[in-house]
């Protein structure tokens, strides 16, 4: 596997370093592996990069070049904040990893980023599914709702997912209409030296795309009506589907993995007091479960515009984005759900209005049913008799 040196200049700072880390394999698709290279304080001026193929280092290092000098260093600004709140149950050793999980035949690995659940696994998944659906619906009245897993192209980008996460899409392609693709294709497939190329020249885009995240169904069903002041809210379960590219890690990061969402639409202030009404009651439930876990404030990746750091200093600023970390193994805790809200973008966008006729403000509530299904794990160990009550 061919190797290169590549220098980083301006150098990025120790304490960006992990930013950088977490886009360098969305820079360009030919990076297979990489490690950073620190100077004496901790700055990085250099990574060194394996690829599968021969490539041009040249044009390695401008794309990553330009990664750091417009989505890396512009975000030196965005400052750390301490936890919104702690759950009463304090982290301790965990009682399995992901290993033990293997070994036991609770996940089999079936791709990259994809994982598939078995026995205690599977019905712990669908336990704290029902939890979360009967906070929402018993608690809160959510309507509950069913979605496809493809969502319109066109729903994306009226939403401003591709100007803001286009490292994640995953679209939907399909054969073209043709009688001589179809003839003989299992052969010529299995005769194809690179199977992404063979299939590239036989299929096009059918104007879906894998869904990202539950909610944007939610504002494609919104489109066009009105709801009250007062707020309404919906709830559902779907599959999400993320280009992780390689950063995909045992349970802690898919490419295809499972959500339940709470979608809620109103005034500025009725949209306010849900999402603090839905962050008080999923911390309750996280102290019910004996989970270790805290709050803290948030922003998303935004990637690839040049305004990631103004973004992200927007949503840290007024609060938009809470985050629920739990602890896993060797010292690292993931996010498990998010809190947001979005001020009236996406009733503009979808023209959702509150009965006045003011583009109605929304927010929702993202919990991912393998992170937090992990953390209760490697917390409670696989054995169901040591569980909580679920």
């Amino acid at each position: 596997m061919p190797e290169y040196s590549i220098a980083i200049s301006p150098e990025v700072p120790p304490g960006m370093a992990e930013e950088f880390a977490k886009r360098v394999y969305y820079a360009a698709s030919e990076i297979r592996g990489f490690t950073l290279v620190p100077g004496e304080r901790g700055e990085v001026g250099g990574i060194e990069i394996s690829t599968a193929d021969e490539v041009d280092p040249a044009e390695i290092g401008r794309k990553l070049n330009l990664v750091v000098r417009r989505d890396v260093l512009t975000q030196s600004g965005v400052e750390e904040t301490p936890a919104v709140w702690q759950s009463m149950a304090m982290p301790r050793a965990p009682r399995i990893g992901f290993a033990d999980l293997e070994r036991a035949g609770l996940v089999t690995r079936m791709g990259d980023g994809a994982h598939g659940a078995s026995g205690a696994l599977a019905e712990l998944l669908r336990r704290i599914d029902d939890r979360v659906r009967r906070l929402a619906v018993e608690g809160f009245g959510a309507v509950e709702n069913t979605y496809p897993a493809l969502v319109p192209t066109t729903v994306l980008h009226r939403a401003g997912y591709f100007d803001a996460f286009p490292q994640f899409l995953m679209t939907v392609g399909r054969f073209h209409s043709d009688a001589d693709v179809y003839d003989g294709f299992a052969a010529e497939f299995e005769a194809a030296g690179s199977k992404a190329e063979f299939m590239d020249s036989r299929t096009g885009h059918i104007g879906y795309c894998l869904s990202p995240t539950v909610c944007y169904h939610s504002y494609h069903q919104y489109a066009g009506r009105r709801v009250p002041d007062e707020g309404t809210m919906l709830t559902a379960w779907g599959r999400i589907f993320r280009f992780e590219s390689n950063y995909h890690h045992t349970l802690e990061r898919l490419w295809d993995f499972s959500m339940r969402e709470i979608v809620f639409f109103g005034s500025r202030k009725a949209v306010t007091d849900m999402r603090q009404s839905l962050v008080t009651a999923v911390c309750a439930l996280v102290d019910d479960l004996r989970l270790a876990g805290h709050v803290e404030i948030a922003n998303d990746p935004f990637f690839s515009n040049g305004s990631d750091a103004k973004r992200a200093m927007v949503q840290r600023a007024l609060r938009m984005k809470y985050e629920l970390h739990m602890p896993v193994v060797d010292g690292r805790t993931v996010s498990v759900g998010s809190f947001n809200l979005h001020g009236s973008k996406f009733g503009e966008a979808f023209d959702i209005t509150t009965s006045g006729g003011s583009p109605a403000y929304s927010g929702c509530v993202g919990i991912g049913m393998e992170r937090i299904a992990y953390a209760f794990l490697c917390r409670h160990g696989i054995d169901p008799s040591d569980w909580p009550e679920i």
